[in-house]
């Protein structure tokens, strides 16, 4: 039996490149061919870099469906289902949203692979499968398996993905990971981690974990272990790491030059609506970000708009607040309804969806505002995120961060990507805007 393995793109304009920014390695597929036994034949199509050959022979058809790829990846199945193939699909949407997948899939797979995996394969050889599989929070996968994207490795960013954990221990009410794993998180096992490390050829690593400081004395004893092999890396936590200096130090002592925080708001009342407010204590937020800064780490901030205290000078204040602490770079986001998040549900029940499947409408493009917010308008708020992001990645702000950047580290490596990633994005604000999603992917420039 043969499998083909695809990983959906989001969209992108005609005539131009699928943008830089949204390279990164295809960790899920390496899960997923370790998870694979031997015995199958497989390949792999990264919808993202090339084109698929719908065409090449295959029994068994897997796509992993994020929100934002769905509408995409329903088209791939349609074709391969004219071709009489037989489409499984997994990932967060599939989990969120299996009645909807299961309109497009044979077989969906709800929740984690790893303990079912190997049964649907053989089910699907028995001709005796189910519509619906559903993984535990189990993570134990051993060591992933990247040779099944080795031949596109230089299509991707510089960067070794290495997968920590999965799930927050928080219960933000617009989180589709909280929707996903309810508050749970598991993490894998350290000795796995480093073996990774060690086998990856590339000089930067971002761990991939949705807040790594979930499990505090697992996260101190990686960092232990982290720290004797010489290496830069980068991953996203919560603020309130910042509240223990132990943590900070051996972050920094390991390796880490980096984190992405989503602050999302710094306006109480919108923290309180999103049920953040745990993130920080009535101002220690400068003194938390602070402290990060003088440990010589970093800060990846992101903010989401939206949400129903926001307006024009929610954005101001957003933009004083990243200049005044330097940060490395920063994401300006107009919020996302995702399906079956606590979010999703009130706008539902208030009326305010312009449509409840908007990852499907038609013409949907990225950036495109599927709700109604309360303050502002939707185009708007479209029209602030723009704004905001190209005042803040202006070559003057690139220029005066560089300079405060190397005062902080004099990692040549973590200052050679700082130039590299800001200028890339003063370039990108535009170009994300307006991508159709899950269109005009089928033609590319060879």
């Amino acid at each position: 039996m043969k499998i083909t393995f695809i990983l959906p793109a989001i969209g992108k304009k005609s005539n131009e490149r699928y943008l830089k920014s949204w390279l990164m390695e295809p960790l899920t597929i390496a899960v997923l061919n370790k998870l694979t036994p031997k015995k199958y034949d497989r390949v792999f199509f990264d919808d993202r870099v090339e084109n698929i050959d719908f065409d090449e022979d295959t029994d068994v058809v897997a796509i992993t469906v994020e929100t934002y790829t769905a509408k995409r990846a329903y088209e791939i199945a349609r074709r391969y289902k004219e071709k009489g193939k037989l489409i499984i699909m997994g990932g967060y949407h599939a989990t969120l949203m299996p009645e909807e997948v299961l309109e497009y899939a044979d077989i969906v797979i709800k929740g984690n692979a790893e303990e079912v995996w190997e049964q649907v394969l053989e089910d699907i050889e028995n001709k005796n499968y189910r519509d619906i599989y559903e993984g535990n929070t189990c993570l134990d996968y051993g060591l992933a398996d990247p040779s099944i994207y080795k031949d596109k490795v230089k299509k991707y960013l510089p960067i070794s993905l290495i997968e920590i954990g999965r799930g927050c221990g928080h219960k933000c009410e617009f989180c589709a990971i909280n929707a996903y794993y309810k508050g749970n998180y598991k993490h894998r096992k350290i000795e796995h981690i480093i073996e990774e490390i060690k086998q990856s050829k590339n000089k930067v690593f971002f761990f991939v974990d949705d807040s790594i400081f979930s499990d505090k004395e697992f996260a101190k004893q990686l960092f232990i272990e982290v720290a004797k092999l010489n290496i830069t890396w980068v991953t996203q936590v919560t603020l309130d790491i910042a509240r223990d200096e132990e943590v900070l130090r051996l972050m920094k002592k390991s390796g880490c030059e980096m984190i992405l925080i989503g602050f999302e708001s710094i306006d109480p009342k919108n923290l309180e609506q999103m049920n953040k407010t745990w993130t920080t204590k009535l101002g220690e937020r400068d003194e938390l970000v602070e402290r990060i800064h003088k440990n010589g780490i970093s800060i990846y901030a992101s903010f989401v708009f939206g949400f129903d205290f926001d307006n024009e000078e929610s954005f101001r204040s957003n933009l004083e607040f990243c200049k005044k602490h330097q940060f490395y770079i920063t994401a300006f986001n107009h919020l996302l309804a995702f399906p079956n998040t606590e979010t999703y549900e009130r706008f539902k029940r208030e009326g305010r969806l312009h449509n409840e499947r908007w990852w499907l409408s038609e013409g949907y493009t990225f950036g495109t505002i599927s709700f109604k917010p309360k303050l502002i308008s939707d185009q708007e708020l479209k029209r602030l995120c723009k704004l905001y992001k190209t005042k803040f990645f202006t070559f003057g702000s690139i220029f005066k961060r560089g300079i405060t950047l190397f005062k902080r580290t004099k990692n040549p490596l973590i200052n050679l990507i700082f130039w590299q990633m800001n200028i890339l994005f003063h370039f990108e604000v535009d170009k994300r805007a307006g991508i159709p999603i899950g269109e005009n992917l089928d033609e590319r420039k060879k």
